[in-house]
This record gives structure tokens, sequence and C-alpha cells, in this order.
């Protein structure tokens, strides 16, 4: 095991990384009694620090334990060998030190990168001038999709931006795509929040709207000149064949005459590829069998045909690109309004996107001194652990360098240094769309960049312990065989070191391949289920099998099937709220509420109650049109109450009303938890639950289930970090270079641009004709996918310990060959390089699929946990939670009752403003309908007040419950504000 101070370790599947890290760490934390303290680890996931966490407390409790050499851990023996304890010293320090941290558990700082940088920004808020209490944006979808309604909805404010909007849309209309901008303004959003974009979107930061026009306009005139350039230039030798009567069958193919006749009717093509094409200048554009005399007039014109071609093969690509960036300007014109939305919505609320946090650190805190950033942390670490380290964006791991080196390059008191240790496999970076890439470990190992004064030292650690030996085999010998495909050589020599695996202790396994002569989901769906019963046939169970896809639409399809085929299955999909009819139903409830005329709800509501009903159709025929009539007849449903009380408890008397939990469902407990933290975050009424569920309901889902004997159906990336017994990958036959709506930022002229240094284009095969530089962002970009595409594939590949089932497709062109742009290619030509593939050979084993002892587990008990009704509607049920209240001291009532003005007047701007403000309270529960007059006439006598109804005419700006900083520093909240020029009148209810 390494001792220097910075040690790069390149961990492979299931070869012994957190034992390698926890070794180290428990070296550390054993030397000295503060040391625990000073440690730093960080991990990307939850599960991955709880596992951390309790490795090395378990491995304190153990060695705390060991009282004979004979049953010492291996990790105790490692210890012993590895340091100056002796096996007496060690069970007694050990002991000791699990005390101190148990007894210092706060400083015990093992945690997610992400947490380390929120307490970060927490610690220096008011340095940045964002609020101390900032609510953390997990899901930036919803905050996102806030702000583009918001753009959108200014449409007829602002000429300009009402046109920018308007032409996009006929634009996409004359692209023949829908003319909903919604959707594109949405994708191109989520830029903001990708880090890959944040250096690019820097650029954009002061450009407004009107200059993007102007460049938009600028290339329309150019694209425009260059169109009538090329089609004079096609007239041109349409011109030269017609006067010297050449015809189309005097060229070879017609090819060249063809397509100069297809570009001067306005068909420009982009693609130049044909061999003719590529030859025209120095191959004789004719057949041998064309007359000599017409050889003679072409051979006299062929540099003038070669001219004018390439001049049009020229204006076509300048043309192409052109459009290309003219076709991303609008959606890229409105970023900015999309991010200055997204910065009031943030403001408002009191919100900061998690994506946000590394950019603040880059702007804001990084350049700190490293002695002030510990100080204000109030800890000093000196020994850094990054664990999954291709996964760490390149701005996080650029925040963390300057404290990283101020530990390993400086000495504490004692004349120590600090150190790094960083673990990660280039092999498994599958999340680039986040930030991650294998490059920046790549760069580390290989000493192509030297972040710090201290050089690196690389340790490979040689060992699989996770899989059967065949597997382990199989693994090393096809990415061997396939890694010379990778363009990039230092990706492809990465694979060839990575692939190199020592087997264990374990023997066998198996590995099955079979290529499906037709491809279709049925075939899939079918070997997949055989590949199951195989296994229970062996003594597996369910819970042993995990099927992994790429696509989860292909997981949904799997899962219906292998569930009408009997096989219990727990997938992402099957654990999804709207994939329940009841929860559904209540969805539907809340909708009628909201429009109760709205003939398909009413439809939804009763073909749910229609289920046991013998004349489906008559009943809910019967009943449409007057269905709070039916509701409270045949259950006893009065609608009234739903439209009055909260979502929550309006929901929890319709699921008593029409029994919908007998005993315990865990689709509609989790509905009701999901409704709560609506309400807590987003306000009770309907249309505020109803907004939320359309735009994230189809993706809200219970907590997968541990322990249940079912088959897992999960995505490359969820299965990432974890193993199975038994693996069966589907679907195998994906396409390596395959891409959705894929963008390039591309550098530019500043002058020619109109000030524009980079601009954002759809990535496609024509930008290679673009030029060089072009060509070259291209490749690079394209070898990228193509690594991430390798690492997906040697991700699912490396899960299995037992068994390793592969469906993929004998997939061969006409000629017989393969394809290595696909998954399927890429497995025969592996199976051609080992001199097994034969034709009509479709299946090919590796190792035997031996019997194993089935696993029984005593006792285990599955209890229902009923789900509770809250009986608020009782005559005595009242909270009661105010002192006034709690202490009986006759003040309730008045309490209350001031609460609800206040709140009431804090929600009036203008005298018109009255309605809306009772209606507000009536929808959120605290006014009922018959104390609204008797509310109404005590707050018109403060607004109509002969000396303050002035205050609440048009023509202010009213703040109302709006924070104050005083001249003495201190922070005042006063009830309104209301200004008017220069002058300003404060406003304070005493409400008693």
């Amino acid at each position: 095991m390494s001792s220097n101070s910075f040690t790069i370790y390149n961990a492979s599947a299931g070869s012994g990384k957190t034992y390698a890290l926890a070794k180290v760490y428990l070296k550390i934390i054993l030397a000295s009694p503060q040391n625990f303290r000073k440690i730093l680890a960080i991990t990307f996931t939850n599960k991955a620090v709880n596992e951390m966490k309790h490795r090395i407390l378990n491995s304190l409790y153990e060695f705390s334990t060991t009282t004979s050499a004979k049953e010492a851990s291996p990790l105790f023996n490692d210890i012993i060998n590895e340091t100056q304890f002796t096996f007496e010293d060690l069970p007694s320090l050990s002991k000791l030190r699990l005390k101190q941290i148990l007894h210092n558990y706060a400083f015990f700082d093992i945690s997610t990168i992400d947490k380390f940088t929120h307490r970060l920004i927490r610690t220096f808020a008011k340095d940045l001038k964002i609020p101390q209490n900032f609510e953390v944006v997990l899901d930036v979808d919803l905050l996102l999709q806030e702000a583009v309604e918001r753009v959108i909805g200014k449409a007829g404010e602002d000429p300009e931006f009402t046109k920018v909007l308007l032409d996009f849309a006929l634009e996409k209309i004359e692209d023949d795509r829908s003319w909903d901008i919604g959707f594109d303004l949405l994708k191109i959003g989520k830029l903001i929040f990708d880090e890959n974009n944040a250096e690019h979107l820097k650029h954009l930061k002061d450009v407004e709207i009107g200059d993007f026009l102007k460049l938009k306009d600028k290339n329309q005139d150019i694209i425009r000149k260059n169109k009538f350039e090329i089609i004079e230039n096609a007239d041109s030798i349409l011109d030269l064949f017609s006067n010297n009567n050449l015809e189309f069958t005097d060229f070879t193919g017609g090819y060249f005459p063809k397509l100069i006749l297809k570009i001067s009717r306005g068909e420009f093509i982009t693609n130049f590829s044909a061999a003719w094409n590529q030859n025209f200048d120095t191959s004789k554009p004719y057949n041998k069998s064309t007359p000599d005399n017409i050889k003679s007039i072409i051979d006299s014109l062929h540099s003038e045909f070669s001219r004018l071609l390439k001049e049009i093969k020229s204006t076509i690509q300048k043309t192409s690109y052109l459009q290309n960036i003219n076709r991303n300007i609008v959606p890229f014109a409105l970023l900015n309004a999309i991010q200055k939305e997204l910065k009031i919505i943030q403001e408002e609320k009191d919100q900061l996107s998690i994506s946000e946090f590394n950019t603040l650190i880059a702007k804001e805190i990084k350049d700190q001194p490293a002695p002030f950033i510990y100080e204000r942390l109030g800890e000093k670490y000196k020994h850094y652990f990054i664990d999954e380290f291709q996964d760490t964006s390149q701005m996080q791991w650029e925040n963390l360098i300057p404290l990283i080196g101020n530990a390993m390059e400086g000495e504490d008191e004692l004349g120590d240094t600090g150190s790094l240790f960083l673990v990660g496999d280039p092999k498994q970076a599958i999340y680039r769309w986040r930030g991650g890439k294998a490059e920046q470990f790549i760069e580390l190992a290989t000493q192509q960049k030297h972040p710090f004064t201290i050089e690196s030292e690389l340790v490979t650690l040689p060992k699989n312990y996770r899989s059967y030996a065949e597997i382990i085999n199989f693994n090393n010998s096809f990415f061997q065989s396939i890694s010379p495909f990778l363009e990039n050589t230092m990706y492809q020599e990465f694979f060839k070191i990575g692939n190199q695996q020592e087997v264990n202790q374990k023997d066998g396994g198996y590995v099955n391949l079979l290529l499906l002569e037709e491809e279709s989901d049925e075939q899939y769906a079918l070997e997949t289920l055989a590949a199951i019963n195989k296994c229970l046939l062996q003594g597996y169970t369910y819970s042993d099998i995990c099927i992994i896809i790429r696509k989860k639409k292909h997981g949904l399809l799997l899962a219906n099937f292998l569930m009408q085929n009997k096989i219990p299955v727990v997938s992402s999909d099957s654990l999804l709220l709207s994939g329940s009819p009841k929860a559904i139903f209540l969805v539907q409830l809340i909708r009628y509420m909201v429009q109760p005329t709205e003939l398909e709800i009413q439809f939804e509501i009763l073909n749910f109650l229609s289920e046991e009903k013998e004349d489906r159709h008559a009943y809910i025929f019967e009943n449409l049109n007057h269905l709070d009539t039916h509701l409270f007849e045949e259950y006893g449903f009065d609608a009234s109450k739903l439209r009055q009380a909260s979502v929550f408890d309006g929901l929890a008397y319709a699921i008593k009303i029409f029994n919908l939990i007998p005993n315990s469902d865990a689709h509609l407990s989790a509905f009701m938890d999901l409704v709560f933290d609506v309400e807590q975050k987003y306000g009770s009424d309907m249309q505020s639950f109803l907004d939320y569920w359309d735009k994230k309901g189809n993706s809200s889902s219970i907590s997968t289930p541990e322990n249940l004997d079912s088959v897992q159906i999960m995505t490359i990336h969820k299965s990432k970090g974890l193993e199975f017994p038994v693996v069966i990958f589907p679907y195998a036959n994906s396409n390596v270079f395959e891409e959705i709506d894929p963008k390039l930022w591309l550098p530019v002229d500043k002058e020619e641009f109109l000030g524009f240094s980079e601009v954002l284009i759809n990535k496609k095969q024509e930008v290679r004709e673009y030029g060089e530089f072009e060509s070259l962002l291209y490749d690079l970009d394209h070898q990228k996918l193509q690594l991430d595409t390798f690492n997906l594939l040697y991700v699912v590949l490396t899960r299995a310990v037992n068994a390793l089932f592969i469906i993929s497709s004998n997939n061969l062109d006409k000629k017989g060959d393969h394809n290595p742009n696909y998954y399927s290619g890429l497995f025969i030509h592996f199976l051609k390089n080992k001199g097994l593939y034969a034709q009509g050979k479709l299946e090919y084993d590796f190792g035997e699929l031996k019997s194993v002892e089935t696993k029984r587990t005593p006792n285990t008990i599955q209890k229902n946990v009923p789900y509770i009704y809250t009986n608020k509607d009782r005559p005595d049920f009242k909270i009661l939670a105010l002192a006034g209240v709690l202490w009986d001291e006759g003040l309730d009532i008045a309490i209350n009752q001031g609460n609800v003005i206040h709140t009431i007047l804090g929600a009036i701007y203008t005298t018109a403003d009255l309605e809306r403000a009772l209606r507000m309270g009536i929808q959120k529960g605290f006014i009922k309908e018959q104390e609204k007059e008797e509310i109404k006439a005590i707050v018109k006598s403060v607004i109509y007040h002969q000396d303050l109804n002035n205050f609440y005419e048009t023509g202010f700006e009213v703040l109302n419950e709006r924070d104050l900083l005083m001249a003495n520093g201190t922070i005042q909240r006063p009830d309104r504000v209301v200004l008017k020029g220069n002058h300003a009148t404060i406003i304070e209810y005493l409400c008693r």
C-alpha cells in the first residue's frame, strides 16, 4: 500500500476500493487521537457515505473485540503488517478511537460533495448576499418551467420580445414542427443548470435580445445572397451543358448533371461524400463508351466544371453553417430572459438550486485564502479522500484544489503535511451530462496535469473480488478485443490496461451471449423470461436477479410482460404514483372541484367507481352531469366539504368515504405524503396541487422497498456501484453514437459575428465540412460520446457475481459483415476474434450455470402498516397552538381573529384587492364562509378609514411585510410601507 501523500487509485469494477480506502483511513485515525477531526472524505451518494461510515466504525469495533490471531480479519492483519502497532495494542487503541468518534460524531466527516458545498455556501451566505435560511432546490425542472411560463407570459408587453416569440413559433411551423415554443425553451433552459455550459454562458451575461436579432438578420442576408450565388453557379454549368450540346447520359451515371439540376432548383445538399464527387477534379467524369468528340468537349470544360462545383460546395457549406447558427439563435436569445426570471423567482422564494453551488464557489469563494475558508468553516482538514473521482466535475475539482493544496503543501505546528487519496475508474465515467469527465482522472493518472507541487503516485488495484472467474475472464477478453475501436488512443490505452484484472478464489461462473435472428420487443421479453426461469431452476431466487436496461421504455415493456407471466417485479415504473388507479381517482376528484362542468373528468371518476358495476356504460351515462348528487346519494360524499377544505384534509375525507384503503396501500400513503409536501411548499389550494401534479406527477414514486423477493429492473446509471448474483442485459444493441438533439459550442470571430465570441449549433455530420477547426471539435466530441457508450457497456457487464446473460442481435448487413457502431457488432467482433462465431449459431456459453443452495430467510414477516385517518372532522377536535389558548386566558378568539385580519391586510395592495384576499383566505382554510362578512367589515373599516383610505388607492408603490435595514444595522419588518416620490409612509396593524 502506498505511503505517498498524493495517491491515485485506479480501481476497476469489484477491485476492493472501499477496502483500500478504509485501510488508509484507519491507519490515519489510529495514528493520533485527533486525526479523525482532520479528515474530509467525499463521495457522491448518501448510500456510499453510509457504507463508508459503517465500514470504518464496524472495523474499529471488530478490531476492539479481536482476541486471537485466528479470528483476526484480513484488514486487521494488514494494519498490523503496515504500521508499528502490535497485536496487543490494536484492540485497545481501536476501542478508544471508536469511543472518541462516537462522542464527537459531528467531526466524523464523511460526506457527499453536494453536502460539503452546501455547508460552504451556508457559511459564506452573507458574503454571497443570499438569505441565510435559503431553501435548496434539488428538482430544478419545476423552477425552470415556472421561469419559462413567465417568459412566454410576457408576450404582448414588449414589442421586440413579442416579435422574437412569434417569429420562433412561425419558424417551427415552417419546419413542420409543433408551434408550441415552451418545449424548446425548456430544453434550451436546461443549459443554465448544466455545469458543462457554465463557462460558455458567462459570455452571454450582458447580451440583449436585440443583439441576437441583429446577428440573425445579418446571417439571413448572407444566406439569401449565398443561395442566389449557388443557383447562379449551377445555372452557369447547365448553360455550359446546353451550349455544348451535352446530355446527362454523357456523364458517368449522370451523377454530376443530376446534382447540378437539383441545386439549380434550390435543393441544396450538404453531403458531398460520394466517390465521384470526391474525385471530380482528378478523374474523368464520363464513361468509356462516351463518343470521342463528346469526351473532348467535356475535357475542355472539366476545369471550369471543377471551379464552379468547388464554389457551389464552399458556398453551400458556409450557408449551412449560418443556417445552423440561426436555427438556435432565438432560443439562445431567450436564455438570458429565462435566467433573469429564474433569478427573480429564487429571490422571491429564498431559494438556491443545487446546480448553482459549484458556480457560486468558483466565482466567490475559491480564490479566498485557504486559512480564511478553514476559519469560517470552523475546522481545518489535513487529509482528503475523494471517491468516484471520475464522476467529479471539473468545477468541483477546481474548487477543492486550493484547500487540498494548502493542506498538502504546508506544514502544521508539528511539521506534518496533509495527504490526498483519489479513487476512480475512467471506464465507469457515465455522468458526463452532469459534469463528470473521465479525461480529468486520466490526465492526473498519467501526470499530464500537475495541480500540486507534490508528485502523484498511481496505484492500480489488480484483483476483482466481486465476480466469479468466468465473468472476469469474459470481460477482460471482450474489452481487450473491442478497445481498438475507440478512436482516441488515450482511451484505448486505459481500456487495455484496465481490463487485465486478476481472478479471485471464486472459480466457475457463467456468461450466456444470445444473438436474436429477428429483433422485436416480444423476442427480447421471451428470452428474458427464459433466462429468469433457467436461473430459478438452478436455485436462484427472484431477488437474486436484476434486469439492467439502457432505456426506460424497455424497462416498462419488460415489467408489463413479466407481471403478465406471474413474475414479481420491482422497477421504477411499477413504483410510480401515477400507476395507482386510486391515486389517479383522487387527482380527478380535485380536478372536478376546479372544473365541475368538464365531462371528461366526470367520466374518469365514474369509470373508476364503475369497476364492479354490471353495466358500466349505463352507470356512467346515467350519472354524467349530476355527479355531486350521485356521489352524495350513493356514497355519502359531500363535495362541498372537499371544496372548502385544504387538499390534504379533503383527500383524507375522500379516502375515508370511498374506503380506498381498507388495510394498507403503499402507493396511496406515498401519494398523501406528496400532497402534504406540496401543501407545505406551494400552498394548500387545489390549483397549486394540480399545477405540481401536471408537471411532476408522472415521475413521483414510492421508495424502493428492500428484502422483497422480486426481480429488479433498473437502468445502467441506477445500477452503478451495485452488484447482483444474476444480471440479465436485454436490448444489448445500442447505437454507440446515438444522441438526442446534441449541441456544440463553436468559437467564432468577434468582428464577423457582431461581438459574439461563441455560438450554439446543432451537432450533426455536416459540421465536419464547416472547416478544419470545426471538424476537430466535432471529432473530439464524437470520441467522448464513443467512450461514454463503451463505459455504459463496461458498467452493465461488470455488475454480475455468479451469472451474466446478454441478449443482443445477430445484426449483419447483406454481405454478412457486422457493424461495430452497435453493441451487437462489438459482440460479434469479439466472437469472431476468438474464433467462436459460426453462421447459424446464435447462443454462446462461457462456463456453466451451476445450481446454488436456495437461500431461506427465516421468520421474515412483512407487516402491513394501516393507514391512519386524521379524524379532523370530529366536532370535539381542536388544535391548541397558541399560548393564550393553552393557558385558557380567554384570548383565543381574539388572537385567532387578529391573525386572520393581519394576514388579509397583508394581501391587500389597493382597495380593489379586498375580495381576492378574502377568497384566498377561504381557499387556504383560515376563513370560514360564515365568517366572511364579519371579517370583511373589520378590514373595510381599516382600508376605507378617512385617515388611511388614501394609502390604499392606486398610484403608490406598496411593500407589504418586507425587511428594512436600519441605519444601526438592525432589521425591522413593518406591515406596510407606502412609497410615492421621496416620501414613505409606514403603517403598522395592531390587531387585538
